[in-house]
């Protein structure tokens, strides 16, 4: 991939773009003529994708330690005493101000807390693979999705499997593929048939249970 040092450093041109009469032609952004290819621009793009993704693990991690913070001081906010890994105590006033500084409804604030929290503590490779811009936040959220309720061993065996699909599928087509391995982990194991004894055995068990000895008495 090149240097896309000049999508991030460089504004937009002083000088407007030429049509081909000579006429001045508005610029849509103040890259335009900044690429050698198509393949660089699109390079770009991935870049600062692959950033926001840098970002939303970024977040994920300080929300968390925010949480873990107003969880160790409950006299300060008001809150009862609970566990710092309790959700179910989070502070009213870190909710109502994280809605009010994220501009959204208290229970969207919520869940993003408690996505943080599974991030950092029960999914650190899918945050890791989030960190370095390998997936997507919408991936993250799938994994996060169909793993929750499974053992520990069924959550690790798939989120691996579902780390190894979201490099090269879409939120959508790894949806798919969590929901049939989600159903697979969870379907019961049916029981062995028991197979039927053939009929002298059946006949000499009862004779057993009739006869305590082995054999009937005189």
């Amino acid at each position: 991939m090149r240097s896309n040092n000049v999508l991030v450093t460089r504004g937009p041109a002083d000088v407007p773009d030429q049509s081909p009469r000579g006429a001045s032609a508005p610029r849509e952004s103040g890259f335009a003529s900044g690429f050698a290819n198509l393949s660089e621009a699109v390079d770009a793009v991935a870049a600062i994708d692959s950033l926001l993704s840098s970002l939303a693990a970024s977040r994920a991690v300080l929300m968390e330690s925010v949480r873990e913070w107003v969880a160790d001081q409950p006299d300060l906010f008001d809150a009862p005493e609970v566990e710092a890994d309790d959700l179910a105590g989070l502070a009213p006033e870190l909710v109502e101000r994280l809605a009010t500084a994220l501009r959204v409804p208290e229970s969207s604030a919520v869940a993003l807390i408690e996505e943080s929290r599974a991030l950092v503590h029960e999914h650190p490779r899918t945050l890791a693979a989030l960190r370095g811009g390998h997936i997507t936040h919408a991936h993250a959220q799938t994994i996060l999705g169909y793993t929750d309720g499974l053992r520990r061993g069924n959550r690790v065996a798939l989120e691996t499997r579902l780390l190894k699909h979201a490099r090269t599928t879409t939120p959508g087509e790894l949806s798919l593929v969590a929901r049939a391995e989600r159903e697979r982990r969870l379907r019961p194991v049916r029981a062995e048939p028991q197979v039927a004894a053939p009929a002298e055995h059946r006949s000499r068990r009862q004779r057993v249970s009739a006869f305590p000895t082995g054999r009937p008495t005189p």
